[in-house]
């Protein structure tokens, strides 16, 4: 599969970057049995924690993991905040904003995303305070501590309101570096090809049920009470692991084939599928046969196929070319020459081919980064019926 050599970090075949989470290695929710719902305290984080993956600590802490980030764009967390008409018309302004610009860091150098994507956060923080009443910027808190899970407790808010002893501290400091040391051990095992990976997930649930066990063993009973206090009543919505990022729309420069110039604002209403590719690309072509299965099964419904063309090679550049290589292929949807990369740049794609679904409303709901069926991978079926539910929507 074609990708830039200059590429620095990798990007999942996703809800947006791997700065989200992967649909490849993704891990089921975690589900605590009743008797540690009865035992813990931090049923409401832990039991209601979102899709977690096997990472490295150093990972988490990147801007694009920020769990305020993440439930910004996550809706049933927008729904909880009870935003009035004009505040969630403001919202969606500012969020929006705020996408076009993080989108294109996909595809920069790791300096330059982490510093950029570090201050687009910076700025959300600051905007959401001027949007939101006290009350609801208090219930952002509480969602932002319970998407956290186990890791809510070494949060210094947590830690300042339940005042900690030095000893606590120490203790819980060491239950935390112990996990992470077996968490790094998993990842390892996860990127083994070989490797049970439904077995790696179970494991992983394990630990962390055996760390929320020792967790709240540290805790007083004064300080658990406490807990509950701040981290409020659980939110349920914390399983809706979706999430909503504005797309850029297409870049005036180009030419189309099939088409006059297309905009998303006008296909609103409408799910769109964007593939990017290379007419000299043999993994984009691999990928022909369902873009063309796409087209005839959802022909009279209102799903629209759009291919952008962004060249390599010289060859790639010359759009009689590419003209006649999508009539060979039978593309009969429209197709924009992205000679420029002005689309690939503003999307922030960084991978021939890669594949994206919007939804009715402009949104980015889903990735898929390569071949459709690679090595045993089913992405035509992910991704089709991902289109069918976006329809039902």
């Amino acid at each position: 599969m074609r990708s830039p050599s200059s590429l620095k970090y990798g990007h999942g075949p996703v809800g947006i970057p791997q700065f989200t989470c992967g649909i490849k290695s993704r891990l089921s929710f975690l589900k605590s049995s009743r008797r540690i719902m009865r035992r813990a305290i931090l049923f409401s984080i832990i039991c209601l924690s979102w899709a977690a993956q096997v990472e490295v600590r150093a990972a988490d802490t990147e801007p694009w993991n920020d769990p305020f980030w993440i439930l910004l764009h996550q809706p049933s967390a927008v729904a909880e905040l009870d935003l009035s008409p004009a505040q969630e018309q403001q919202f969606h302004a500012v969020r929006d904003d705020l996408d076009l610009r993080f989108l294109p860091l996909r595809n920069r150098s790791r300096e330059e995303a982490l510093s950029t994507a570090t201050t687009l956060v910076a700025e959300a923080r600051e905007k959401m305070q001027s949007l939101l009443e006290p009350k609801q910027q208090t219930r952002f808190k509480q969602l932002v501590l319970q998407r956290m899970g186990n890791d809510a407790l070494l949060h210094e808010e947590v830690a300042n309101r339940l005042n900690y002893s030095a000893t606590q501290k120490t203790k819980l400091e060491k239950i935390d570096a112990d996990t992470q040391e077996a968490v790094v051990e998993l990842r390892k095992e996860m990127n083994d090809e070989g490797k049970d990976r439904q077995a790696v997930q179970q494991e992983y649930v394990k630990l962390l049920e055996d760390q929320q066990k020792k967790l709240v063993a540290v805790l007083t009973p004064v300080q658990r009470t406490a807990l509950r206090n701040v981290i409020g009543e659980p939110f349920r919505g914390l399983k809706d692991n979706q999430p909503h990022i504005r797309a850029p729309d297409f870049g005036a420069e180009g030419e189309w084939i099939n088409s006059s110039l297309l905009s998303l604002k006008e296909l609103r209403g409408k799910v769109v599928v964007v593939h990017f590719y290379a007419f000299g690309c043999i993994n984009c072509i691999r990928n022909y046969p369902w873009y063309l299965e796409w087209s005839e099964r959802f022909k009279d419904k209102d799903v629209v196929i759009v291919g952008i063309h962004t060249p390599e090679t010289s060859a790639e550049r010359n759009s009689d070319s590419v003209r006649r290589k999508a009539a060979e292929a039978k593309f009969d949807f429209p197709v924009l020459i992205d000679d420029k990369k002005v689309n690939w740049n503003a999307w922030g794609n960084s991978m021939w081919p890669s594949v994206y679904l919007i939804d009715k409303q402009g949104y980015f709901r889903e990735h898929w980064a390569g071949e459709l069926k690679w090595k045993g991978n089913d992405g035509e079926l992910h991704m089709r019926q991902k289109i069918e539910e976006l329809l039902a929507e």
